[in-house]
């Protein structure tokens, strides 16, 4: 008498006797903990670079700037419409002036470029574009301005003409 093996306690099928559908819900099973694991990475990722680039410090670009000096104009002369005119040069010249007004007291002598966020170079771009030298630029950061630089117009340029 031959005997037959006993028959398996399994009840599942070999995998190649399943429906299609068991296979890919079987491949799912297999490939979601992959899956999460590539969302968390690519989520961590999006998060870091976002940290790093709305960073408050502010950056000294060695190469070509990646956005527009922002400054304040202020006219120190009482010359009418002289801050205006100071404004749309540096406007025409790639410069984000984001203000413009007259300072607390009139008279100011010299024109001088306050550097407001440690990026002196900022600064001295804004001087070179109204022909001032290197001396008239100043340091006097103040973070709560939200400004690169300010510009304190005096008496010296009371007949700006800028030359384009």
């Amino acid at each position: 008498m031959t005997s037959q093996p006993p028959e398996s306690s399994d009840s599942r099928e070999p995998l190649e006797n399943t429906k299609p559908a068991s296979k890919v819900r079987l491949t799912l099973q297999r490939s979601a903990p992959g899956l999460v694991l590539a969302v968390i990475i690519l989520v961590a990722l999006v998060i870091g670079y976002a940290l790093i680039v709305d960073s408050d410090e502010p950056v000294v670009l060695e190469g070509p700037r990646t956005r527009a000096i922002q400054l304040d104009v202020r006219n120190g002369t009482g010359v009418p419409g002289l801050a205006q005119k100071v404004t749309s040069y540096l406007r025409s010249k790639g410069f984000d002036v984001v203000e413009i007004g007259n300072t607390d007291s009139l008279g100011l002598e010299k024109t001088v470029v306050l550097d407001r966020s440690g990026n002196t170079d900022a600064a001295r771009r804004v001087a070179s574009a109204l022909g001032l030298d290197d001396s008239r630029v100043l340091v006097r950061i103040d973070r709560t301005l939200y400004l690169d630089v300010s510009v304190y117009i005096g008496t010296d340029l009371r007949s700006f003409t800028p030359s384009r």
